[in-house]
Formats: C-alpha cells, structure tokens, sequence
C-alpha cells in the first residue's frame, strides 16, 4: 500500500470551494452520479469510496531495538498509525462533499458513518433497476 498524504492548504480550499449547482433528489440520482463521480475521480478521491484505497489499521506495532534492562533485545510497541488518521481526514472530507449535494428529501435515506458506506446507501437507494429502489419507491407510495 502506498503512503497517503495529507491534504495540503489549498487542496482543501479547492475542494470546499466547489459548489456544485445541484442537489440529490429522488429523482436525479443518474444526473447527481454523473457530476459528482467524475469530481472526485478527477481530486483523486474516489479510491476512498470504491475501495481501493481502504482503511489503514488505526494502529502499528513498532520494533525498538534496545531496553536498558535488556541490550539489544527488541521490544514491540503499539502506536497509532499515522496513515490511519489521514485516512479518516481525507473520508470525512468526502463525507462533506457528498452531504452538501443531498436534497432534505434524499437526506432522510441516508446511513453511514464512512464515505464507501454513504455512496452504496446512496447507490442501494436512488439508483436504477434495482429491486431494493423498486421496493423503496413501492414503499413511498403507500
């Protein structure tokens, strides 16, 4: 896996200024997919929620090489991974984004604490075919 890094400054000024000119509704889940998935391709952010970048461990075991009761004997040492918390930067920045597109009426079908889990509720909810939508729909009608 390779290391992630930190937003810069300005790659959070350029994210948290776009503004998209639309929002999520029931009815514009196809439009809403096609802005928003090219955007985060495009801030190399998508990996995050399809799953190719996943989550690091929240900890890291660390071999020191010397004690002083002991020379030279190697003690294991948990630590928190670094890379772990950029990880969760970088998921709760795509949680914003993909919140701050969402209508109040698609708002209420939401679930997830991550962004992979908020893109497949999302996707498992609005997208096309799909029993689970034709269900929802059926459910909204009565």
């Amino acid at each position: 896996m390779t290391d992630l890094v930190a937003f810069s400054q300005s790659e959070k000024t350029i994210h948290n200024s776009h503004k998209f000119g639309f929002t999520l509704s029931p009815p514009s889940y196809g439009f809403w997919k096609t802005m928003i998935q090219p955007f985060l391709i495009t801030n190399n952010l998508f990996g995050y929620i399809d799953g190719t970048i996943p989550s690091p461990s929240p900890s890291i075991s660390v071999t020191s090489s010397s004690r002083k009761d002991k020379e030279d004997a190697p003690v294991q040492q948990i630590q928190p991974n670094p890379q772990h918390a950029i990880w969760v930067s970088y998921d709760a920045h795509i949680c914003i984004l993909l919140l701050s597109t969402i209508s109040e009426s698609a708002f209420q079908h939401v679930q997830g604490s991550t962004s992979p889990d908020l893109w497949q509720c999302l996707e498992r909810t609005y997208a096309p075919h799909t029993a689970s939508r034709e269900y929802i729909l059926k459910t909204q009608l009565l």
